[in-house]
C-alpha cells in the first residue's frame, strides 16, 4: 500500500526539495531542539493542505547574519562597560538594558542579540586572533 502525504510529496522528495530548507541562508538546524523543517511537513502534513510552500515565509537565520555584524568597539572615554538594548533605534524594540564587562582582552557578547563589544585599546589584539 502506498500512502501519499497532503502536500504531495514523499519524504525524500520533501528533504532535497529547496522549499524545506531550514532558511534561505541555511540548510541544517542551529539548535539542538530545533526540528528540521521538511520534518514538520511530513509529520503534520494536513497544516500543509493546499498551502503553496513557497510563498510561506522563510526569513534568514539571524545565527548567521549577526555573526557578520562587526564588533563594536568603545573608547577610553566610554568606560569599561558597554551598555546594550538590541539597538532600538526607531523601531522601539530590543531586549532588556544589559551591561557588559570589557576588561578582558576580547570580544564580549551581548547574552540576548549577540552584538559584540570590545574597548577600543584591544582592536589590535582581538584583529591579529580573527586573522588566524
Amino acid at each position: 500500500m502506498v500512502r501519499f502525504s497532503s502536500t504531495g510529496l514523499t519524504k525524500s522528495e520533501l528533504k532535497e526539495n529547496p522549499v524545506t530548507e531550514q532558511a534561505p541562508n541555511r540548510k541544517t538546524t542551529w539548535s539542538q531542539s530545533q526540528q528540521v523543517r521538511s520534518d514538520i511537513i511530513a509529520k503534520h502534513p494536513v497544516r500543509f493542505v493546499q498551502r503553496d510552500l513557497e510563498v510561506q515565509p522563510r526569513p534568514y537565520a539571524a545565527i548567521d547574519l549577526i555573526a557578520k555584524e562587526p564588533i563594536r568597539y568603545l573608547s577610553h572615554e566610554d568606560g569599561n562597560v558597554a551598555v546594550c538594548d538590541g539597538n532600538k533605534g526607531d523601531t522601539l524594540q530590543g531586549h532588556p538594558k544589559i551591561f557588559i564587562n570589557l576588561d578582558q582582552p576580547k570580544a564580549n557578547t551581548c547574552g540576548y542579540c549577540g552584538l559584540r563589544y570590545a574597548k577600543e585599546e584591544f582592536r589590535e589584539i582581538i584583529e591579529s586572533k580573527a586573522d588566524i
